[in-house]
């Protein structure tokens, strides 16, 4: 029997649409990816569908996996009727879905939600047990070097963004950030705050956790889970990899055999 959705995470799942709905900078790449793969493609951390979607109605077939039912449910509201994205609720470390994908991708940053090398070990394990020898597997990062990791942070609450909602009231973003040098993590908090037209004012806030990861952290969990790198990008146009470089953009295959 289906979960019931905890309004404070549907509302969440709903400002994460406010806040990233509209991010297309690496939609090119992914249409890209799906041409040259043909499909079948599967998406780690699918989250409300922003990618998943747009393939799919670009005629693909997509699964994506999702932990959180909020996020699933808003994607599958997004759907409608269509049985094309198949949304499935599941962990990205550990799922079998008794098929091999031509793409697996893992989108905006979603492999930062790994928490500890085990963990990032047991997604790509589990993604090369779901890949073809000529599968891709993609993921971006943030960059660890491109990223503030002052203790503390050099500014203790910044403001993201101040937007409309489709209902008529003002959203401001806020984020706070505590970081764990050691751990090569970031605590991150936003914090939302809704006003309505009548000039009520609401706080929803959350807290999010982060990874971050060195290329060479990332080439020996690869060859760990049985893959092999195949290109290591700076942007989503697939510039080289360097000192200057944003975000770390990882494209592995499956190592061959024999």
């Amino acid at each position: 029997m289906t979960q019931p959705i905890d309004p404070h995470d549907a509302e969440l799942a709903e400002l994460f649409d406010l806040d990233y709905g509209d991010f297309a900078d690496d939609l090119p790449l992914y249409d890209s990816l799906a041409r040259q793969s043909g499909g079948p493609i599967l998406e780690l951390g699918v989250g409300t569908g922003r990618v998943a979607l747009r393939l799919a109605r670009s005629g693909y077939e997509v699964s994506g996996i999702e932990n959180n039912n909020a996020m699933l449910e808003r994607a599958r509201c997004k759907a409608g009727d269509a049985t094309n994205p198949q949304f499935i609720a599941g962990d990205m470390r550990d799922f079998n879905l008794g098929q091999e994908f031509a793409l697996i991708y893992a989108g905006y940053g979603a492999f930062h939600h790994l928490l500890t090398p085990a963990d990032q070990l047991a997604c790509l394990q589990a993604a090369e047990r779901h890949m073809k020898p000529d599968s891709v597997l993609v993921f971006d990062l943030r960059a660890i070097f491109a990223t503030d990791w002052e203790e503390g942070g050099s500014v203790p609450l910044l403001h993201d963004w101040t937007r409309v909602h489709s209902d008529g009231s003002m959203v401001t973003k806020l984020r706070s950030i505590r970081v764990d040098r050691a751990q090569q993590m970031q605590h991150e908090t936003y914090y939302y705050d809704r006003v309505a037209a009548n000039g009520g004012l609401r706080r929803i806030s959350t807290n999010v956790d982060l990874r971050f990861s060195t290329r060479y952290e990332i080439e020996a969990l690869l060859r760990e889970a049985g893959l092999e790198l195949d290109g290591l990008y700076g942007d989503f146009d697939l510039s080289a990899y360097d000192s200057d470089s944003d975000l770390m953009i990882t494209v592995a295959r499956k190592r061959a055999t024999g």
